[in-house]
């Protein structure tokens, strides 16, 4: 068996780290190395990858998780000739997390097909560093949404706990289509409203 393997300690929860490495809509977005992904990255589902390592080439992947703690995408030849087991792994440290990754190769093919391989380990190592420059860009952003000191008013005129849609980060999956917020102005004036009807 061969293995190549990579790790870095992320200043950022696992929560946000793991929704970075199970995000294939943007895995092309920042420097995964991954250059075309489709398909399911959910426990169960199998994607199709391409990557700048291994050029034209689309390897069919099938993807297990446990949500917040491992993800494997596991690929390779027909009677197990041949075969690929990527780990990506989350341990937390207090406020930070360990994301480990690492890529075992193992198979009666292996001797014949290993120099055909393409060096992977730089690669693994950029995409801990992108990861982590990534995870710890969106925390800051998250911190800085969370250290505000007001909350929004809602229509009835009291505060609201929840965060406002302008407040809500832009990578996140549930934002409200634009004709359901609630216009700044229309908050204010129900303020105004309330507030002489009590004089």
């Amino acid at each position: 068996m061969r293995s190549y393997e990579a790790k870095t300690l992320i200043n950022a929860r696992k929560f946000t780290v793991w929704e970075i490495i199970t995000d294939g809509g943007n895995y092309t977005v920042w420097e995964s190395g991954i250059t075309h992904i489709s398909g399911g990255l959910r426990n169960g589902g199998t994607i199709r990858v391409r990557s700048r390592t291994g050029g034209n080439r689309t390897f069919r992947l099938r993807v297990r998780q446990i949500p917040g703690e491992a993800m494997t995408w596991t690929g390779g030849l027909a009677l197990g000739l041949f075969k690929g087991v990527c780990t990506f792994t989350l341990t937390s440290h207090g406020e930070k997390t360990l994301l480990h990754v690492r890529q075992d190769l193992a198979g009666p093919l292996l001797g014949l097909l290993w120099k055909t391989l393409p060096d992977i380990e730089p690669a693994f190592a950029e995409y801990v560093d992108a990861v982590k420059k990534r995870a710890e860009l969106l925390s800051r952003h998250e911190a800085r949404i969370h250290a505000s000191p007001g909350r929004p008013w809602n229509v009835s005129g009291e505060r609201s706990d929840r965060p406002s849609t302008r407040d809500t980060p832009p990578w996140s999956r549930t934002l409200l289509p634009h004709d359901q917020r609630v216009p700044q102005g229309l908050r204010l004036q129900t303020n105004r409203s309330k507030s002489s009807r009590s004089m």
